[in-house]
């Protein structure tokens, strides 16, 4: 904690007092901290019991007198000025300490020189052979640390991965710290679907086709996980509440880092002619945020479908995630001939051919068009995608239009 709530500067001001350095100690062995010392790079203290009793009138329940700090336990090194009768700006003793807590001190009576919101800082012990270190103080070129936030702390999201930036994030608690607790960045999970990122394949169905089902899961919290499941359900009754008798499938979940999405594919297998309202929801008992965690797509599988279609009808290629690209699904009436399927703009001039008389083992596909040819890419408006499909002696055509937004 170096910026903390109130002025930061002058003799018993909150800065001058409430400054703090929370430790964990996550291995199995009590360890002595009065081996240990600290520093921020601008002086070098060593860390040493906790003494004035004035501590506990308010935290009655502190261990103090100690520097021995248990297994898998927390301690905070306080500022010596913490409990001083000579205080101004207010925010006296302000944070809530819970029972049991360690708290020491440093010989000196700042911790450091004074904690800046730029400085890093190195916890370490020849004696016992063991450093950890906040603000990763050998790279000097990440900028870190920084200015967390007014009366907010800095928060380690993972205490088994090393120091870097991308392993510490502002404190998300609701008072800007949780000295002596877990640290609220530690279970900030929040997985999310929506669906504007499911995409069926092909879009419409024809009954006795299967479809291929990609699902984006996005990763909002600050952890990776792959501890959650996917639930696909088919709405029959519509009350967007999943019952055991409408489960379609549960897929494992793949390792989504924080910040970052992966996508999940199913294929459903013959579903029935009609709509198909779809449900999916994610299950995962640790998401801080359950309300992106399910949504809905509906799909429609019909007696016969053209030889053609598209979706969306409107596509934005802006690399969100979603939308970003025109899928064409063809359908053809036999394998072995020569596929062409040409892209053209509002005024009919041809733009782009996506195939072209490419021979077909296949009698369907989908393919996918961005909006660009190269390098170079198309402006919003109308385009017409058209289908030419030859067999011997027969042709097969079709044409459909898609609107591109920018």
């Amino acid at each position: 904690m170096s910026n903390v709530r109130g002025s930061e500067s002058g003799a018993g001001s909150p800065g001058d007092r409430n400054e703090y350095i929370e430790l964990y100690n996550q291995s199995s062995d009590t360890i002595d901290l009065a081996l240990f010392h600290l520093s921020d790079f601008d002086a070098e203290d060593s860390i040493c019991a906790w003494t004035d009793e004035r501590l506990l009138i308010k935290y009655p329940g502190l261990r103090i007198y100690s520097t021995k700090l248990y297994p898998f336990s927390y301690c905070l090194i306080l500022d010596r000025e913490y409990t001083s009768d000579t205080t101004t700006g207010g925010y006296v003793q302000p944070y809530d300490f819970p029972d049991s807590l360690l708290v020491v001190t440093t010989a000196n009576t700042t911790i450091g020189n004074g904690i800046q919101n730029s400085d890093p800082l190195i916890v370490f012990s020849n004696a016992a052979g063991c450093t950890t270190s906040f603000g990763t103080p050998y790279d000097s070129s990440d900028f870190f640390p920084s200015d967390p936030g007014d009366g907010i702390s800095w928060e380690r999201i993972d205490l088994s991965l090393p120091d870097e930036v991308s392993n510490w994030h502002p404190s998300l608690d609701s008072s800007g710290a949780t000295p002596g607790r877990e640290n609220s960045t530690t279970d900030a999970f929040d997985l999310a679907v929506d669906s504007k990122s499911i995409f069926f394949i092909p879009a419409e169905l024809k009954s006795g086709e299967d479809v291929t089902i990609s699902v984006r899961i996005k990763n909002f919290g600050l952890r990776a996980t792959d501890e959650y499941e996917l639930l696909i359900f088919d709405d029959l009754n519509r009350d967007s509440i999943r019952q055991i008798d409408e489960l379609v499938s549960c897929i494992s979940g793949e390792m989504v880092n924080a910040f970052d999405s992966v996508v999940l594919f199913y294929v459903y297998e013959t579903p029935a002619q009609g709509i198909h309202p779809l449900g999916f929801e994610i299950a995962f008992s640790e998401d801080k945020n359950p309300g992106n965690n399910l949504a809905f797509k509906e799909l429609t599988v019909t007696g016969e479908i053209g030889e053609l279609a598209l979706s969306p009808s409107i596509f934005t290629p802006d690399n969100d995630g979603c939308n970003d690209r025109l899928q064409i699904d063809y359908r053809l009436p036999q394998p072995g001939g020569y596929l062409t399927i040409t892209v053209f703009d509002a005024r009919g001039r041809r733009l782009h051919n996506i195939f072209k008389k490419e021979f077909c083992a296949e009698d369907r596909g989908t393919v996918y068009w961005d909006g660009s040819v190269g390098v170079k890419e198309f402006p919003s408006g109308m385009y017409i995608v058209y289908l030419e499909y030859r067999y011997k002696d027969r042709i097969t055509k079709a044409k459909k239009t898609a609107v591109l937004a920018r």
